[in-house]
């Protein structure tokens, strides 16, 4: 009886299983397949992209932000001029220096601006042009300013955590040691600045920066007197330093 039983339950199952079979056609396929119609690639992308533009949010502020920049640098200091009607020639030589600031950045909308407390050490020599009866004076001058540029700022971020960014405008210049300037020289510059400075930050507040900048003094005049008619200088430098976001 027994085995009447289980050959009647084997013979049942086997025509379970073709009926089965049967009934999924040639396009029965037991395997386990995966299938999805996301692009992980683009997911990915959009991920970084989306990142990327916090950190933008956050350090240039795209709606509104603020850094200092710490900055320290060199640059070199060459000057031209005019001699007064009846002297001699007026001959200058490019000397170099330290320069070093603070400059506060800020983001408003679409508009920026950059403003501080620039030092910049402009060394250059002068050969005073001789007048009618008095000898040519030979000077190196190293004359300390306090600049406080006023410009506007362009640019933003070019990757995830690299920013360029370009600042120029005018610039109010304060001589700090008139003492060692020669006679008639002004203790006012106003003069035209720029800026070129890359930024690699580290965290969304922190960057280390690398820059240049140029300054074209002496729109006021720096010098008159006897022998000088006009005196401009142009100092072109270098610097690195650290910027902070808040």
């Amino acid at each position: 009886m027994k085995k009447v039983l289980c050959l009647m339950l084997l013979s049942l199952s086997m025509m379970f299983l073709q009926s089965s079979e049967s009934s999924a056609g040639s396009k029965f396929d037991p395997k386990l397949k995966f299938k999805s119609d996301k692009n992980f690639s683009n997911e990915i992308k959009q991920r970084d992209y989306d990142k990327a533009m916090k950190w933008h949010k956050k350090i240039a502020g795209s709606v509104i932000g603020a850094s200092i920049d710490f900055q320290a640098g060199y640059g070199s200091t060459s000057a031209n001029g005019e001699p007064a009607s009846g002297s001699s020639d007026l001959k200058t030589t490019s000397k170099s220096g330290l320069t070093a600031g603070a400059m506060l950045n800020v983001n408003l909308l679409s508009f920026g601006f950059s403003t501080g407390l620039d030092f910049t050490k402009k060394n250059f020599g002068i050969t005073l042009p001789s007048i009618t009866g008095v000898d040519s004076t030979v000077a190196n001058l190293s004359n300390n300013y306090i600049n406080i540029p006023i410009n506007l700022n362009f640019g933003g971020m070019v990757s995830d955590k690299v920013g360029v960014y370009l600042s120029g405008g005018p610039y109010l210049g304060f001589l700090l040691n008139a003492e060692n300037a020669i006679s008639g020289f002004k203790d006012f510059d106003f003069g035209l600045n720029g800026v070129l400075t890359g930024k690699y930050y580290l965290n969304p507040f922190v960057a280390i920066i690398l820059g240049t900048k140029a300054q074209y003094g002496g729109l006021n005049n720096l010098i008159s007197s006897s022998s000088v008619q006009k005196l401009h200088t142009f100092n072109l430098g270098g610097f690195t330093g650290v910027s902070v976001g808040f």
